[in-house]
């Protein structure tokens, strides 16, 4: 599947003190990879990564998971994040325009060798942008890239940003940490900068992440939803492992709920779709992940204008 806004031709200006107040989400891209990776049927590369993960974990007192690789394996099932990466570049920025800063949002590492992942993706980029990785954060690992984007949009001098959030369904080692079972791979794409004229709106207005005592009643995390989502335009909540029970009445009445199955990107799928869709008048967007692994509440919120453009 995929869900993205037609290409646009120029840049966006910013000023000295930092981006427009239109600066924000211009385009949302959204790709499922259902499909084995490249890699998946090189038995030579299987045998690299065989030996690579066995040299890399021994140190640590660890071992290759037999059940990863087995003797007939030639690689893992999934995607790799950094083919994945790859794949959201080509679909979101447009021809003719460049990249100042790449951030990849992932949950669990991939170390496989020959498989890159953020650090190598700079080179695959318009712009060669200045690259960042955000992980082993859980649910929060995405809001704090986005914390990041907003962090050098303000500091001046940045023209366009993209945040790629992805989460791959297989690893062929054992990463020693607990993985939370993924129903498949999925990526979506956030392309930042000053729309163009016919592009709608979309400004982050505040985000971040919250360490929640661990007997917080749900009532108390549903009022700070509700303290956050406040606002004069009518609010959309995307909740991501929030619970709701008991505590209905301090939630905005519109809600989607994202994919229990996809941990890592399901809020962010649902606000890709979110962009994608019709405008409905000015309106607040209310993005809120509950890691109860990690004790995290994590929220953004994304101001939306009126007008028709090219999210649609």
């Amino acid at each position: 599947m995929r869900t993205f806004a037609p290409a646009a031709a120029t840049g966006a200006a910013t000023t000295a003190d930092g981006p427009s107040p239109a600066w924000g989400i211009r385009r949302a891209a959204r790709l499922a990879f259902p499909t084995p990776a490249a890699l998946a049927g090189d038995p030579v590369h299987a045998q690299r990564l065989r030996r690579y993960l066995a040299d890399l974990l021994r140190p640590y007192g660890r071992e290759l998971d037999p059940d990863a690789l087995g003797p007939d394996a030639v690689s893992c099932d999934g995607q790799s994040y950094g083919e994945m990466a790859e794949t959201l570049i080509d679909a979101i920025v447009p021809a003719g325009e460049s990249v100042d800063l790449l951030v990849l949002a992932h949950s669990i590492p991939d170390i496989t060798p020959g498989r890159a992942t953020t650090t190598y993706l700079s080179h695959v980029c318009p712009g060669t942008p200045m690259a960042f990785a955000v992980s082993d954060q859980g649910a929060a690992g995405a809001f704090t890239a986005l914390r990041l984007v907003d962090a050098y949009a303000r500091s001046g001098g940045l023209r366009r940003a993209l945040l790629l959030v992805v989460e791959q369904d297989s690893l062929p080692y054992h990463p020693g940490v607990p993985v939370p079972e993924v129903a498949g791979s999925r990526g979506v794409a956030l392309l930042f900068g000053e729309p163009l004229p016919g592009e709608r709106a979309a400004r982050i207005s505040r985000v971040g992440t919250h360490l929640l005592p661990t007997d917080s009643p749900g009532e108390a995390r549903a009022a700070e939803l509700a303290l956050l989502g406040g606002g004069p335009e009518p609010v959309t909540a995307v909740l991501g492992g929030v619970p709701v029970a008991g505590a209905a009445h301090a939630l905005p009445a519109d809600l989607r709920f994202a994919d229990a199955g996809q941990p890592g990107t399901g809020v962010w799928w649902e606000l890709a779709g979110e962009l994608a869709g019709p405008s409905t008048g000015p309106r607040r967007l209310l993005l809120a992940d509950h890691d109860a692994g990690l004790h995290h509440l994590s929220l953004a919120t994304v101001d939306l204008d009126g007008a028709d453009g090219v999210s649609r």
